[in-house]
């Protein structure tokens, strides 16, 4: 050995290694287009997470393919050193073509440009959005800001991925959209889309190394180790999300509380689709959404969307009705003149403007004026529906309207001499939800034979079956709880609903109102739902018409007065119209607690005192177990508050946990990043290579249960692992010789050779930890003990040298 030292001079320097030519890191094409499908795959799974702020989830389709082309365009092409600058221009083209070539922007109007075209469809979608309690109902105004928001989002990350310092920050963008869902969907933003948007943001962190590398260091990709080290980091991660999403709000259920899902007003006050009205009831809604003044002496309710299928699976206005398109002031061709009618005229007036489309006005309306711009007419459902220019510049509505003044003498007399009316009416109003079994069809039968129980017997003709309907739901069988339903899985409306409802007999005007129409078609009277709103609350307030200008014109006398009401998101309301021959439509009040009976149909008194009401019952309109007030009164349900208390050790839960995660992947992750740069000088040879080697054997075998003494040299050390593990004598006899020959002789590892030994440590090392019992090499994992003896292993190198 002694004569080996002396054949090599001591001073003279080691060959100094040929630096290694680094490419330019956009050449490294695969890392990028993994790391473009990896952000395509979170911004894709952030917005799934929407599907419940969006009813359906026809409009994630529109996304799924100019999100990844975007993403993998341009991943593409900062692959490409020569082209690598057209990256975020064609990501932009990509993108306005994906805006512009929606469905929505090849329906332009005649004389109209592009961008306007574009505002105006910008504007109906956010109209849309923010008129509306999610879910939102879906439509192709929806879809289209949904597209826009989603490619102007992958822009922003694109933009953010393109510089080494602002790659991390693609993570703000990528969360907005779960963000949102975790705010306003009742079930939260759901924790399969939550943990696939981290999974892939994991991938793409893990590769940013390879898309940004370091001086010196040439692109590739991770390491068969470092992929199980990521992959046991996502199982972790995955872990942890899932346990933590069974306390922490925002995941399975809305961090909101059920009922103030924020709109574009902050509190919606609108009238949504039949399946949303719940959440307008919970809403609390008391900001007034409009007045009206009117001169009618009875309740006038103000009607929005009217259903008509209700053997659909899904119960929505028919958009496919026939409608009349007019400009500004207009008499109507309408059906508006009834047995004994009068006429009366009401004015809707809006602080601001009308704050959605659907224009709230009494039924049987022949004249409408004040609306500046188009606007359509549904005669068989006397709705009417604002143009985008009528939106912005409306102010106020005048509507000229029939009042029915009917008693039950009338309508029996009507009755008996228009049978023949019935046969004019569509038979999708008889139509039943679909029933196989049967089963729904026996319990709407026994049902209507309770109803007629009162009556001993059914009655003879179609109104007084209508009233008997009304009278049963409204009595004290029945109970109105806005609550009930969604606690008991019964919320919203089709034939499961009602089933639930006439099962448990607790729900509000949805369900009520969807009842009496199902119960009255299977006595074989056509029906109707009608949404909108119950009569708002009076304020006291009264004009007379030649003190108001917007009543100039209509015939009024000067004299005549209005009384003023206001209209809040509480009176958001569901009644049913039923076809009685001889008279038409009429609607009719089945909530108990709400809206008001009318004249011709009133609900039945008695000198019997009431009988005692089970909880959550109000077939008088007192406060039920819903109200806030009754809330707080002693023996209230507390059901809520313990569960506001649990949401607030959910956090404190949701913060160990993630903090101990942190913990347990912080730790590894050190010992990872300290062998990884052991490695690096490994492989660049030279002086440093070999004491890199001696600290990372010494390392291993401390994380492993072998560590070197104080003490032991290089020699003693190996050789004992040799003798403990002689099937590696071979591998640990080179690491030995090689960081001798560099510690004693200055004879330092070539480049060219480091392979060699670097493959020797690896086998070692994974010897070593094969070895130990599973729970040892898992501890190992998470507390490496390296990591405390580094200093002194440092300490006892230094002296190794000396």
């Amino acid at each position: 050995m002694s004569a080996t030292i002396t054949d090599i001079p001591a001073s003279s320097p080691p060959p100094k290694a040929k630096e290694p030519v680094v490419p330019e890191a956009t050449n490294n094409l695969t890392a990028r287009l993994l790391a473009a499908s990896t952000l395509a795959l979170a911004m894709l799974a952030g917005f799934a997470s929407l599907s419940g702020v969006v009813q359906g989830a026809a409009w994630l389709q529109a996304l799924i393919w100019p999100v990844f082309l975007i993403h993998f365009c341009a991943g593409l092409l900062r692959g490409v050193h020569r082209v690598r600058w057209l990256a975020l221009p064609v990501a932009v083209l990509i993108a306005g073509g994906a805006v512009f070539l929606h469905p929505t922007m090849r329906t332009t109007i005649p004389g109209l440009g592009i961008f306007d075209w574009f505002g105006a469809v910008l504007s109906e979608g956010t109209l849309q959005f923010s008129t509306q309690v999610p879910p939102v109902a879906y439509s192709r105004y929806v879809e289209f800001v949904l597209l826009l928001l989603a490619v102007l989002l992958s822009v922003m990350v694109e933009v953010l991925a393109t510089f080494r310092r602002l790659a991390p920050l693609v993570l703000l963008p990528i969360s907005f959209a779960p963000v949102i869902a975790s705010l306003f969907k009742q079930e939260g933003a759901g924790i399969g889309y939550v943990v696939l948007l981290i999974l892939a943001l994991l991938g793409y962190f893990a590769l940013l190394p390879y898309i940004f590398p370091a001086k010196g260091t040439g692109p590739g990709l991770p390491s068969k180790r470092q992929l199980n080290i990521l992959l046991l980091t996502a199982m972790v991660c995955a872990l942890v999300m899932v346990l933590s999403s069974a306390f922490m709000p925002g995941f399975r259920k809305g961090m909101l509380p059920e009922g103030t899902r924020p709109s574009g007003d902050l509190l919606a006050s609108n009238v949504d689709p039949l399946l949303n009205l719940g959440r307008d009831l919970r809403a609390n809604n008391g900001s007034v959404a409009f007045s009206y003044l009117t001169t009618s002496n009875e309740p006038v309710y103000l009607r929005t969307s009217v259903i008509e299928d209700l053997s659909a699976t899904r119960w929505e206005p028919d958009e496919g009705l026939l409608k009349s398109a007019y400009f500004g002031d207009t008499a109507m061709d309408t059906d508006s003149d009834v047995f004994n009618g009068s006429a009366q005229v009401t004015q809707l007036r809006w602080n601001d403007r009308v704050s959605s489309p659907s224009l709230p006005i009494p039924d049987r309306s022949f004249f409408i004026s004040g609306i500046n711009g188009p606007w359509n007419w549904t005669k068989e459902t006397s709705v009417a529906r604002l143009g985008g220019d009528a939106l912005t510049n409306t102010e106020e509505v005048t509507v000229g309207h029939t009042q029915m003044n009917l008693s039950p003498q009338i309508a029996r007399s009507l009755g008996y001499y228009g049978d023949g009316m019935q046969s004019e009416i569509d038979d999708v109003y008889l139509s039943m939800p679909e029933d196989l079994d049967g089963q729904f069809g026996q319990l709407l039968q026994r049902t209507l034979a309770e109803a007629y129980e009162p009556l001993q017997g059914p009655p003879t003709n179609d109104f007084d079956i209508a009233v008997a309907i009304q009278d049963f739901l409204r009595s004290a069988t029945f109970g109105y709880s806005e609550r009930t339903p969604l606690r008991e899985g019964y919320d919203g409306a089709n034939r499961q609903v009602v089933k639930a409802f006439l099962e448990r007999r607790q729900g509000y005007c949805v369900h009520f109102a969807s009842t009496m129409a199902l119960l009255a078609r299977a006595a074989g009277i056509p029906s109707r739902i009608v949404v909108g709103y119950a009569p708002g609350e009076p304020t006291g307030e009264t004009l007379e018409a030649g003190d108001l200008p917007g009543f100039a014109g209509n015939g009024l006398p000067a004299d005549t007065e209005l009384t003023k009401f206001e209209v809040t998101g509480q009176q958001a309301h569901a009644w049913p119209e039923l076809f009685l021959p001889g008279i038409g439509w009429v609607p009719f009040e089945p909530t108990p607690g709400q809206g008001q009976a009318p004249d011709y149909a009133p609900e039945p008194t008695s000198s019997q005192p009431p009988a005692e009401v089970p909880e959550e019952q109000n077939p008088t309109g007192a406060p039920t177990v819903d109200d806030p007030e009754t809330q707080e009164s002693p023996g209230a349900n507390v059901e809520e508050p313990m569960a506001d208390t649990a949401q607030d050790y959910g956090w404190f839960i949701f913060a160990g946990l993630l903090i101990i995660a942190l913990i347990l992947a912080a730790i590894p992750w050190q010992r990872t990043r300290l062998r990884h740069r052991r490695i690096d000088r490994v492989r660049a040879g030279g002086q440093s290579a070999a004491q890199a080697l001696w600290d990372e054997l010494c390392a291993v075998g401390a994380d492993t249960g072998t560590p070197a003494t104080e003490h032991e040299s290089v020699g003693d050390y190996t050789r004992r692992l040799s003798s403990t593990h002689p099937q590696h004598g071979q591998q640990l006899q080179l690491l030995r010789s090689v960081i001798e020959a560099s510690f004693y002789a200055q004879r330092h590892p070539d480049p060219e050779d480091t392979p060699a030994f670097v493959e020797a440590l690896a086998q070692v090392r994974t010897q070593l930890h094969h070895e130990l019992p599973l729970g040892k090499r898992m501890l190992g994992f998470c507390f490496p003990a390296s990591l405390r003896q580094r200093r002194l292993r440092q300490v006892a190198s230094a002296q190794t040298v000396r």
